[in-house]
């Protein structure tokens, strides 16, 4: 007798969902550190845009060296970090398609065990129907013979 595949399978699905999860989780933090590090960009191009307007309407009074001096650098530190923050963007990304990979290859293994956890309990949901015809067969058959004994009795 065919012993039901679903218990065979059961396992297997649980383990490959449970990967498929932590997969979507690692790209969900990806996509959490890139969206973090757009903002931080984002607020550092702010902070130059403000910076530079402070230094116009202070060109238009007194702008001292010493003042010039200090808004170059703070425009400059703030430059090389928007450059930083961009490249840690483009490893960012990087690492988002190695992780978008990750879960579509494990999206794949884990559908190919529910097609087979499907199969098998279509194989034996096909062999119980057919077990089923054999006894209402024989018994049908049973029934026959024992009218056509009666008859001849």
């Amino acid at each position: 007798m065919l012993r039901s595949s679903k218990s065979r399978f059961d396992t297997l699905v649980r383990v490959r969902r449970l990967q498929e999860n932590l997969r979507a989780q690692a790209l969900a933090s990806v996509r959490r550190d890139i969206r973090l590090a757009t903002n931080e960009r984002d607020e550092l191009e702010t902070q130059q845009r403000s910076m530079l307007e402070e230094a116009g309407r202070k060109s238009e009074h007194t702008f001292t060296a010493g003042e010039v001096r200090r808004f170059y650098q703070y425009e400059r530190h703030l430059a090389r970090l928007a450059v930083e923050k961009d490249a840690a963007i483009a490893q960012l990304r990087r690492n988002e398609n190695v992780k978008l990979g990750e879960l579509n290859e494990a999206t794949i293994r884990k559908r190919t065990v529910e097609r087979l956890s499907e199969r098998a309990a279509e194989v034996y949901a096909a062999w119980v129907r057919k077990e089923a015809q054999a006894v209402t067969d024989e018994t049908a058959t049973n029934k026959a013979a024992v009218a056509r004994q009666a008859e001849r009795e």
